[in-house]
């Protein structure tokens, strides 16, 4: 679908239509921005986490845009980092031995993700199908997560500790410390059910439901004044850095660099 709304540049100088995996669909006071890879399950790779990053600085500097709805094309929200190395095995090291990249490459998407958290206007998570490793990161940081009853969610596809990403900063605030240990050393995944039950998800709602749902939440949002929905927002979120969000993620960001770079 073509992206509506004017074709301004933003901030990367990048126009809307211009977007390879990512549709910038802006209609009054509402963006939806969808994963859109859907032959990879929206796994981001570098450029899909550049124009994810460039249209959430769009939105922000947009002050018609109110809302943000975040969603994935195709069978499921986001399957996690995609490295696109042929024959890269969970549990090996992504970059090889090249830490200065990977140091490059973890600094970009950090901050690619942390927009989710920091634009100063709600943002829900409309999550689907798949929603894993780093499609955790993008959904948990979000203001209000809508989950369908059958969604696939959890932090890592491969085999107990074999991997170690930056899941666990955005895990912890939500679920607390049992369920994202829990995650952390026996893997699995959950339901939508199961993620409303345990914090994770705003809700859960049958899949058939879920645009509408989506799209009434998103509705009565747009119907507040921006400035209200940025102090509301910025108010909560600087509470929680002074509880240490943001400093879990800082955290996690470097212990993800020594795990990825482990011999397991």
């Amino acid at each position: 679908a073509p992206a509506t709304g004017d074709l301004e540049k933003d901030t990367y100088g990048m126009a809307a239509t211009e977007y390879l995996h990512l549709l910038y669909q802006k209609q009054g006071h509402r963006l939806t921005l969808t994963l859109n890879r859907p032959e990879r399950i929206n796994a981001l790779n570098d450029r899909l986490t550049r124009e994810f990053e460039s249209a959430m600085l769009a939105a922000e500097d947009d002050d018609e845009i109110r809302v943000i709805v975040l969603k994935g094309s195709g069978r499921g929200f986001c399957a996690g980092h995609d490295y696109g190395r042929e024959h890269f095995k969970p549990g090996s090291r992504e970059t090889g031995h090249d830490t200065e990249q990977h140091r490059i490459d973890f600094e970009k998407r950090m901050r690619a993700y942390m927009r989710v958290w920091e634009i100063p206007k709600p943002v829900i998570a409309q999550v689907h199908g798949a929603c894993i490793a780093a499609g955790t990161i993008l959904a948990g940081l979000a203001d209000i997560v809508v989950a369908a009853h059958d969604a696939k969610i959890g932090p890592v596809e491969a085999a107990p500790g074999m991997v170690m990403g930056l899941i666990w900063g955005a895990w912890l605030p939500v679920v607390g410390i049992r369920k994202t240990k829990d995650f952390a050393f026996l893997h699995g995944t959950m339901d939508g059910r199961q993620a409303e039950q345990c914090g994770f998800a705003t809700r859960s709602v049958p899949a058939a439901e879920l645009d509408d749902t989506v799209e009434r939440m998103a509705a009565e949002i747009a119907r507040v004044p921006l400035e209200i929905l940025m102090m509301k927002k910025l108010a909560i979120n600087r509470s929680a850095n002074r509880m240490g969000v943001r400093d879990m993620m800082e955290i996690n960001f470097e212990m993800s660099l020594a795990g990825h770079f482990s011999n397991t």
